[in-house]
């Protein structure tokens, strides 16, 4: 029976060193699992070691057969998942690393077969009717194959354990030796096949690596924790079934909270009460507590919340479950918060940097549309006033002057606009001279701003411009109940338009041949839009209301509305590619930075039920530049 005793202490120590690979993990990774699977074939063989020391002593010869044949097959299996494990683990997924490991898979069949063969031929083993153990030719040719297995697995590990780093050569070595002792164990089994000496071999050998190699890779994830630790302003493990707090990193004023000797809840509250912003307190305290977090965390990885702290500003919480039940639900969490005030500000700036206009910090056409888009999707009331603006005489400066005039008469009519509308609402640059304000104001507050703005812009003088001027269309909420929002922006389009006609005039300037030009420009061509290619922007000049249409690729930035356009079948197929390729906004900016003056693209339009050849002509505006690149953009139809 002394021959079962090793078996026995070897399936305890093995379940006691291993428990947790017997555990089914789906987040294992791949050498964990193989090394799961020598391990239980390590348990399969110590069980049948130990069955067949009681059936030997008992004389039960046809139990010792079956035992005997699931003993080597046992045997079998756990040299093939020691290469699998070993290869894995070197990470030898080609050449010789997986010739070992087929090598091994091949091995464990050929043994299963040749135990299927040896029930009716006698080439393996036999057992008498008395319990005589017998073994023949193939029982030592399939132990020496072992030990030719684990030869090579010694050697491989010996190449990689020569070249590897310093922390790893004691894993490396730890791998290296148990496979020379498992080899030399197999021998000596094959010399005293009645001693457990495979039993033992197979035990230190678990031992070790779980020692050196396992709990070596363990303490490094514990670092490496450790490291995510002190970076963090805290980071505690949470108990929720025990109700108890384990601190891995925590400033000084948390820790004189944690440490005290209440249950985790309360302590969570205590904290969360400290250092938390009376703004934020009451929905992070309902975000850290723990009697619902479990549920509020059922099959969910993580959840984080951010929030205002009293001491170090914006702090980012989060919760990561590391264990939990049948139900999907943490048992156990780490808790962690991280100090996130520098990130915080930097979003701040890239946000004011996307809807802010770069010359003259003025919202952009891009905070207009989300502001246009949120308005309209609610009642206005009658408060509300829409007023387009467009400045005077730039053209005239750019040509004359230069553009660095333009943009410093751009910037006064910006600063101009803000100190008259800024108490009151925003103001918007929506292209190179336009802008629009929206405001709330009444019929008294509207003209108190009116003769502001008027004062304050012929008061304004620059360095290289004097004067400035401004047409200004104003549409109050309370003229039009029954109007949209887009019809009383077009309504203050034709007022400021209307205002530019009599600031021309006083000025002397005839712009009656320009109108009838224009009428017959907007009669030749179907769309024309001014079109910003840098900011992705447009206005439009004169279109057809029907082209504003989802299904005709509408949308509320060039690119999307030119690409969307494309892509909804108004362009016949064979010229897709072509119209694509030359709308994209990249294509175009290259194009006209190298100087070209304009460019055409044909391309066959669907109207009605069938396709007509229309042209699609761009040429750069009077305030072109490469930094601020507006272009005109004309589509007429060619085949009438």
């Amino acid at each position: 029976m002394y021959y079962s005793v090793i078996g026995m202490v070897a399936i305890v120590l093995q379940l006691i060193m291993n428990h947790k690979f017997l555990k089914r993990d789906k987040k294992r990774d791949e050498v964990g699992k193989a090394f799961r699977k020598f391990v239980f074939a390590s348990l399969m063989y110590y069980i049948t070691d130990v069955l067949w020391g009681i059936l030997n002593s008992m004389q039960l010869s046809a139990l010792l057969y079956v035992d005997t044949i699931v003993y080597y097959i046992s045997m079998a299996l756990t040299i093939a998942y020691l290469c699998n494990y070993v290869t894995k683990y070197l990470n030898l997924r080609h050449g010789f690393g997986k010739f070992i490991r087929i090598f091994g898979q091949a091995f464990a069949a050929l043994e299963i077969v040749l135990l299927i063969i040896n029930h009716f031929v006698h080439i393996f083993f036999w057992i008498y009717p008395d319990g005589t153990y017998q073994a023949f030719i193939y029982r030592y040719i399939a132990l020496y194959m072992q030990v030719f297995l684990c030869l090579l697995l010694s050697i491989q590990t010996g190449i990689v354990m020569i070249k590897a780093a310093d922390e790893m050569k004691e894993r490396y070595f730890t791998i290296f030796f148990f496979c020379s002792a498992m080899g030399l164990a197999i021998v000596l089994q094959i010399l005293y096949p009645l001693l457990p000496i495979y039993a033992i071999g197979l035990l230190i050998g678990s031992g070790i690596i779980h020692t050196f190699v396992n709990e070596g890779e363990r303490d490094e994830q514990f670092k490496v924790l450790q490291t995510m630790a002190n970076i963090h302003y805290s980071m505690h493990v949470i108990d929720l079934v025990k109700d108890t707090v384990q601190e891995l990193t925590a400033r000084k004023e948390v820790k004189a909270i944690v440490n005290r000797p209440d249950g985790a809840h309360e302590m969570m509250r205590s904290v969360i009460s400290s250092v938390t912003t009376d703004e934020y307190l009451q929905s992070v305290l309902e975000f850290t507590d723990l009697t619902t977090l479990a549920e509020r965390m059922r099959n969910k990885e993580t959840i984080a919340k951010q929030f205002v702290g009293k001491n170090v500003g914006w702090v980012q919480a989060m919760f990561i479950a590391i264990a939990t039940d049948p139900y999907g639900k943490p048992t156990k969490v780490i808790y962690t918060t991280r100090v996130i005030e520098d990130e915080k500000k930097n979003e701040e700036i890239l946000v004011k940097k996307s809807i802010i206009d770069e010359l003259t910090g003025l919202y952009n056409r891009r905070a207009y549309e989300e502001d246009i888009s949120e308005y309209s999707s609610a009642p206005i009331s009658g408060d509300f006033i829409y007023a387009s603006i467009d400045v005077n005489g730039l053209k005239v400066v750019n040509d004359e002057i230069g553009h660095a005039a333009g943009d410093e008469l751009i910037k006064g009519a910006a600063d101009c606009m803000q100190k008259a509308f800024g108490s009151y609402g925003k103001v918007y640059r929506t292209g190179g001279d336009e802008f629009v304000s929206i405001f709330f104001a009444d019929n008294e507050q509207l003209e108190a701003i009116r003769n502001d703005l008027d004062s304050i812009t012929e008061s304004w003088t620059g360095e290289a411009v004097q004067t400035l001027s401004l047409s200004v269309g104003y549409v109050a909420k309370n003229e039009y109940e029954d109007k949209s929002l887009l019809e009383i922006a077009k309504i203050a389009d034709k007022r400021m338009y209307l205002a530019q006609s009599a600031y021309y005039s006083k000025k002397g300037i005839d712009r009656r041949g320009q109108a009838a030009a224009n009428t017959a420009l907007c009669n030749l061509y179907t769309k024309i839009l001014k079109v910003n290619i840098t900011d992705d922007s447009y206005s439009i000049v004169n279109m057809d209301a029907s082209e504003r249409t989802p299904d005709k690729g509408f949308a509320n930035t060039i690119s999307a509305w030119l690409t969307d356009f494309g892509k909804s079948g108004q362009v016949h197929a064979d010229d897709v590619e072509n119209y694509l390729a030359k709308t994209d906004l990249k294509y175009l900016r290259t194009y006209f930075k190298e100087g070209k003056s304009s460019i055409s693209i044909q391309y066959r339009r669907k109207y009605d039920d069938t396709f007509k050849q229309v042209a699609m002509d761009m040429i750069p505006a009077d305030d072109y530049s490469d930094e601020n690149q507006t272009l005109f953009l004309y589509v007429k139809k060619i085949d009438l």
